[in-house]
């Protein structure tokens, strides 16, 4: 798979394509669907598979305050568009003065000029272009003179409601994982390097990885069972999320205490797969409380995942 920047593109870049506009944040069930259009289009056509998305998302820049946490990273993203079956990725760069482009010549020039769009795939909510003025219908009539057929793929439901990246972050807000592998296709998993942190919990015994997560939509604060993938190594683990109260205020923090593992982690990336909420986090009076529950904490978590994957229940499920 290719990686291109708006940037590069010029006429001609791509001779003959299938593309599919959007910000895929999460690639979820809907995502992965629309993508499977796209693709098997691509190969009836002879034509390659185009995702054109945004980097940042939109919204950071136009409204942040109104921008979602996000579910994936950028780089996360087009791993897992790659997996899909796409052919190129085309990373437009968002700032206003992109945002000011007008919809009709976005769809002239990079559609059709650079991209040699032959199929055009939207959601049925799709909008483009300076103020989202550029409708589906625009798309369509633009199409129609310079060479491209617009496709409108239906929404994706499941279990009477559409799947939708604002679906996924409500369940991963909520903690509830097997909702949220539902609608992925796939495990939830938090991604990114092991960083020195306070260095608390070697001190107290119960040594953490401090994972620096790249996505910025995280559970609610509390104590989880985990999975750790380290390399091609999973590990169990007690996974904390939040500003650990009891030494006061502090910024949040996602740290994993791997059971029964031994090695030095820093600067390796890892996954983190929380599997179920154990409770939300406590203030303890004393270092000496808070040590007796996380040893209580890790037990339960112990039990729980050694049953679960006794049951068979290796990939998240409920």
């Amino acid at each position: 798979m290719r990686l291109l920047d708006h940037a590069q593109l010029r006429t001609g870049t791509l001779g003959c394509s299938v593309v599919t506009v959007g910000n895929f944040d999460g690639v979820h069930l809907g995502h992965r669907a629309l993508l499977g259009r796209v693709t098997s289009r691509a190969r009836d056509l002879g034509a390659e598979a185009v995702v054109y998305t945004f980097h940042p998302h939109p919204l950071k820049v136009l409204n942040p305050a109104s921008c979602p946490p996000l579910l994936t990273a950028f780089e996360d993203r087009v791993a897992l568009l790659a997996r899909e079956g796409v052919d190129v990725v085309v990373r437009a760069r968002f700032d206003r003065e992109y945002a000011a482009q007008e919809p009709d010549a976005f769809a002239r020039s990079t559609l059709a000029g650079c991209l040699g769009a032959r199929e055009v795939w939207v959601g049925p909510d799709f909008a483009f272009g300076r103020g989202r003025r550029g409708t589906i219908d625009l798309l369509r009539r633009v199409g129609a003179e310079v060479g491209f057929a617009v496709r409108v793929a239906d929404a994706f439901i499941l279990d009477g409601e559409p799947v939708s990246s604002t679906r996924v972050r409500r369940a991963v807000a909520g903690a509830d994982f097997a909702t949220t592998r539902r609608l992925l296709g796939r495990p939830y998993q938090l991604h990114g390097p092991v960083v020195h942190g306070a260095g608390r919990g070697r001190a107290l015994g119960v040594p953490t990885a401090n994972v620096l997560c790249r996505e910025e939509c995280l559970p609610a604060p509390g104590v989880y069972a985990a999975w750790v993938r380290v390399g091609s190594r999973r590990v169990a683990a007690a996974l904390n999320i939040g500003p650990n109260p009891t030494f006061g205020p502090g910024e949040l923090s996602v740290e994993a205490h791997l059971l029964d593992f031994t090695g030095d982690l820093y600067g390796r990336e890892v996954a983190v797969e929380p599997v179920r909420r154990i409770r939300g986090e406590i203030a303890f009076r004393s270092v000496e409380d808070l040590v007796a529950h996380i040893h209580r904490d890790v037990a339960r978590i112990r039990e729980l995942l050694l049953a679960r994957a006794e049951a068979g229940c290796t990939e998240g499920c409920a």
